[in-house]
């Protein structure tokens, strides 16, 4: 199968909180890119939806806001999600982030 993502995904191990339509949780960033991540979660959600997302990288301790992330796939205890709506602020975090992940 030809691989569908146009940037590329770092594994990474960040906090989240998120609301997907009325459910709220917790769970594990464990896969990042500028354009979407994937979730470890014991929270189970919906197989097609919309999220809220606040990420904590480590070492910081203001969450990075997905205002809005569409859920692309889910199993039982994972998700993953397309960041659609977000602001220009998050975005360049979210950069940062990556840009210094991988240097470290």
């Amino acid at each position: 199968m030809e691989e569908q993502r146009h940037v590329p995904r770092h594994h990474v191990d960040c906090s989240v909180t998120f609301v997907v339509e009325d459910i709220s949780g917790t769970g594990t960033v464990f896969n990042l890119s500028q354009d979407g991540c994937a979730i470890e979660s014991r929270v189970p959600v919906p197989p097609t939806g919309y999220a809220s997302l606040f990420i904590t990288f480590p070492g910081d301790p203001d969450p990075v806001v997905i205002d809005l992330a569409r859920l692309r796939w889910v199993t039982r205890s994972e998700f993953g999600c397309e960041f659609r709506i977000m602001s220009r602020t998050a975005r360049k975090r979210v950069q940062r982030y990556l840009v210094m992940d991988r240097a470290a």
